[in-house]
């Protein structure tokens, strides 16, 4: 409507300017500048004769036809400007919270301030720091103090384009409200749209006004996104239109800035929460499967990819049928189920593909030994989860790959399977518990790398006929780097596991690279993988020109990963002749030059995101970061203030160890200082000291359960800091660094680095093994194993005591309750020492020794009292 009022208008104005004598262009001019020319000079005559007076301006009947012309396109522009501010918005206006209660007037500034700063930090829309200008709620309003008199009409029609768009689409405000109730505080917040002409509003109660404005701030953008064009991005693809929960808006945010932070126990336990809201999000599900494999917990990540993966539309049958078919038949993408345009399915295939290809870990995590009571397992809760990994994606396994091992023979079997049931029982036995054979599982899992490579390969290029479409549901997958891992990646990782094998050779098996690989051979290998290699390096030689844009930073990375991957054939450097330390000397250069190209291609991308991957997570750069090339490459990106650069092969341990410390630590301070504030509060109720108790032998028991486990399993952590956070105040946790953030390794390198001058590495290693021997010693002190006292039995016994000594307070429970909390406190203050390697190693023994039980005196008046009738009862 607005682009048809436009040329209506145009028209009209043309019209009335079409007089004698007509302006008429040159005749040298081209006909088509002199058209347009003449039709230009005719709207700007037509224009000239509205709003000039008397008999050489227009006729009155013109001028009103062309003043509803005007009116009617300034409301149609009018109209699409709301609507595409409300789908497009800028700032969002948040006025000054105001407040009901007189208690609330002194925190409306900082509580405005912080509502403010919580919608600017979800990168969707910044509010506004000053209130704008309301705008106008009809057109009538719009026109406002505008002067339409013919002399001042040009001047008049300038100011009402300035005032046709409007400023801002949606205001927020906040009341401040109390009620006697729990919860006690709250706010009411109002949405104001002046697209629609309506508005929102809901009243929200919490324990604090700040969390109140927080889960308003949250509130607030669960109610924009659906509406807006932040529905376009991930993960709100889904919920265009629809009603967002604020609990998973806000489990979902929470998530992503705790993951920044590299507090990843928190942000897992907040995407399951997002998770638990929306479980059919792929985004979520990928987000999740990330933080687990920065974990190192790739057999939990591949379980989640691939759980992923199956939000493909498809039963298992037409799934099946669907891989069955060729690349170029049109009923595999294009069949009714099967929805290969969803957001975010081809970024989990792939990272699904690469998670099995990193058979080295996730084949030693699948092979892991299960719990047995007869075997001591340092581990027996991860121990389990990984058996129940096994029991749930054995199957589905077996299921989805049971043609790739037909027309093979592998380890252990004497002729080839020919087969479907063959090769199902031959999966069924080498992954079930039976089996677990490292090098053959690792052999299975890279075959079926090799095939979901292959599989994605065939999908993606239908991709490219939607063009729009494939850049945006297919952010960081290129076809070069497709290409580059199913014809090189995955076959040379292939040909690692078969070379891996007993045999060193698997019968039947198409794969026509080697272990290890020259690198020349897998130079030349790499380029035709390139494509058009041949045609780019004519266009070098014959100009100095770019033809072609250069490579995506995607590209030039799995680039030097598949050079880096050659060099573990080399990885014996003692015994190698000089051919083959040019073939490992080559292809690290080749390996580097790639790096150093995909931190030219795109900086903005490549720096923040890749850093710590790069450096000591990506398992394809193994065996490439102890070569000088890398390290002076890594002193080039990445500067350091200290040198020394020898980083331990399994970098999560430290990392590992050295967050178990902080974590346990912090705990302790908090516990300390909380014990110490309780022994002030005394004389205090008796249900109070009881719940003082009961909290205590739960947050030991968690405190036991992550040191018997050593750490490894981010669900422990995750309850410990929710019972941490339920008894501390959050002044008190944020003073002793809890939640604590896992620490990176090139920080603890830089520290030791600092103590003791070129063996960093042997320091952390020696740090790792000191507080895992530490943490065994905890965990045998808790279970009360080393010398009988254990806190849980202890705070058991002083929760019964306590319940068992009446109602009201009495002298001798008072005393014996203050001693015990200086008894506690003492008990954390050595569990903190305990953890530090400088300090003495049976601290923590030696403080359990002196944790005094209830008093036998007291203990005995509490038996009296709870079986006397009532008078003696209160007179005792």
């Amino acid at each position: 409507m607005a682009i048809l009022s436009v040329v209506l208008l145009i028209t009209a104005v043309s019209g009335v300017g079409w007089v004698s004598p007509a302006w008429d262009a040159k005749e040298s001019w081209p006909t088509f500048f002199q058209v347009v020319s003449e039709w230009f000079m005719r709207f700007f005559e037509g224009a000239a004769r509205i709003v000039t007076g008397g008999k050489d301006g227009a006729g009155l009947s013109l001028r009103l036809l062309c003043l509803l012309l005007l009116i009617s396109s300034f409301v149609a522009l009018r109209r699409w400007m709301l609507q595409r501010n409300a789908f497009k918005p800028g700032p969002v206006d948040v006025q000054q919270l105001v407040t009901s209660t007189a208690e609330g007037e002194p925190s409306l500034e900082g509580l405005t301030a912080q509502l403010r700063k919580q919608l600017s930090e979800t990168n969707l829309y910044p509010p506004s720091a000053l209130p704008a200008e309301s705008p106008a709620e009809s057109f009538l309003d719009l026109l406002g103090d505008i002067d339409l008199e013919p002399k001042k009409l040009g001047t008049s029609i300038l100011r009402l384009f300035s005032r046709l768009r409007p400023k801002v689409a949606y205001k927020v405000r906040g009341v401040l409200r109390a009620r006697e109730q729990e919860p006690v505080f709250g706010v009411t917040v109002t949405i104001t749209s002046y697209a629609t002409r309506g508005s929102r509003t809901e009243t929200l109660w919490r324990q604090t006004w700040e969390e109140a404005v927080q889960a308003c701030g949250y509130w607030v953008m669960a109610a924009l996104v659906p509406v807006t064009q932040a529905s376009r991005r991930a993960p709100w693809q889904e919920w265009r239109g629809r009603n967002l929960q604020p609990e998973l808006f806000a489990a979902y945010q929470e998530a992503r800035e705790l993951s920044q932070d590299r507090k990843f126990d928190d942000a897992l336990q907040r995407y399951y929460t997002a998770l638990r809201l929306d479980p059919t999000n792929i985004h979520l599900r990928t987000q999740i499967a990330g933080t687990q494999e920065k974990l190192w917990l790739h057999l939990d990540a591949l379980e989640t990819y691939h759980g992923a993966i199956l939000l493909d539309g498809q039963s298992r049958e037409e799934r099946n049928a669907r891989l069955r078919r060729g690349p170029w038949n049109p009923r595999r993408s294009f069949c009714k189920r099967y929805r290969w345009w969803r957001n975010g399915l081809l970024e989990a295939r792939f990272r699904y593909a690469v998670v099995l290809g990193m058979s080295e870990r996730t084949a030693r995590q699948w092979c892991k030994p299960t719990v047995d009571p007869d075997d001591s397992v340092k581990v027996p809760r991860r121990a389990r989860t990984r058996r129940e990994i096994r029991k749930s994606m054995a199957p589905a396994l077996v299921e989805r790959y049971w043609r790739t091992v037909t027309h093979l023979t592998p380890p252990g079997v004497d002729m080839p399977i020919c087969e479907g049931p063959a090769a199902r029982k031959w999966l069924e036995d080498e992954l079930g518990e039976g089996g677990l054979d490292q090098k053959n599982v690792s052999l299975i899992f890279q075959l079926a790398c090799a095939e979901e490579m292959y599989q994605l390969a065939c999908d993606y290029p239908i991709l490219r006929f939607f063009r729009n479409s494939s850049r945006r549901r297919s952010r960081g997958l290129t076809w070069t780097s497709l290409r580059l891992n199913r014809d090189v990646w995955a076959p040379l990782r292939l040909a690692w596991a078969v070379e891996q094998t007993e045999a060193g050779t698997v019968e039947g098996l198409r794969n026509d690279l080697i272990w290890p690989m020259k690198a020349k051979d897998l130079i030349k290998r790499v380029e035709q993988a390139r494509g058009w290699w041949i045609w780019r390096r004519m266009a070098e030689r014959l100009s100095k020109w770019q033809l072609w844009p250069d490579r995506p930073w995607q590209d030039r990375y799995n680039t030097a990963c598949i050079y880096a991957v050659a060099m573990g054939g080399y990885e014996d450097e003692q015994g190698l002749d000089d051919e083959d330390k040019q073939n490992l000397d080559d292809l690290a250069a080749q390996s580097v030059k790639e790096l150093e190209a995909a931190a030219r291609a795109d900086l903005t991308s490549f720096q923040p995101i890749m850093r710590s991957w790069l450096l000591t997570e990506d398992p394809d750069l193994e065996w490439l970061r102890p070569n000088d090339r890398f390290i002076r490459f890594e002193r080039e990106i990445y500067p350091h203030d200290a040198p020394d650069r020898d980083r331990p092969q399994r970098p999560l341990r430290a990392e590992m160890m050295a967050y178990d410390q902080q974590l346990l630590g912090g705990t302790a301070q908090v516990m300390e200082h909380t014990w110490r504030l309780r022994g002030k509060l005394l004389p205090a109720e008796t249900h109070l000291i009881a719940q003082w108790f009961i909290t205590e032998k739960l947050i030991w028991q968690c405190v036991h359960r992550v040191a018997a486990n050593q750490g490894r399993d981010w669900r422990d952590r995750a309850k410990l800091l929710q019972t941490v956070r339920e008894i501390g105040d959050s002044t008190l946790l944020a003073k002793y660094g809890l939640p604590s953030k896992l620490p990176e390794l090139d920080d603890l390198l830089d520290e030791a680095a600092w103590f003791v001058i070129g063996s960093a590495k042997e320091s952390l290693t020696g740090f790792g093994k000191t507080i895992e021997k530490r943490l065994t010693t905890l965990s045998r002190g808790i279970d009360g194993t080393s010398n009988g006292v254990s806190p849980i039995h202890r705070s058991d016994q002083w929760v019964e005591a306590v319940k068992h000594s009446g109602t009201f307070p009495n002298f001798m429970m008072q005393v014996a309750v203050q001693q015990v909390c200086a008894d506690y406190e003492t008990t954390w203050r050595a569990l903190r020492d305990q953890l530090d390697p400088e300090d003495d190693e049976w601290a923590f023994p030696r403080a359990l020794r002196d944790l005094h039980e209830p008093d036998g005196a007291w203990r005995l008046l509490a038996t009296f009292r709870a079986r006397a009738p009532v008078g003696f009862r209160h007179a005792s």
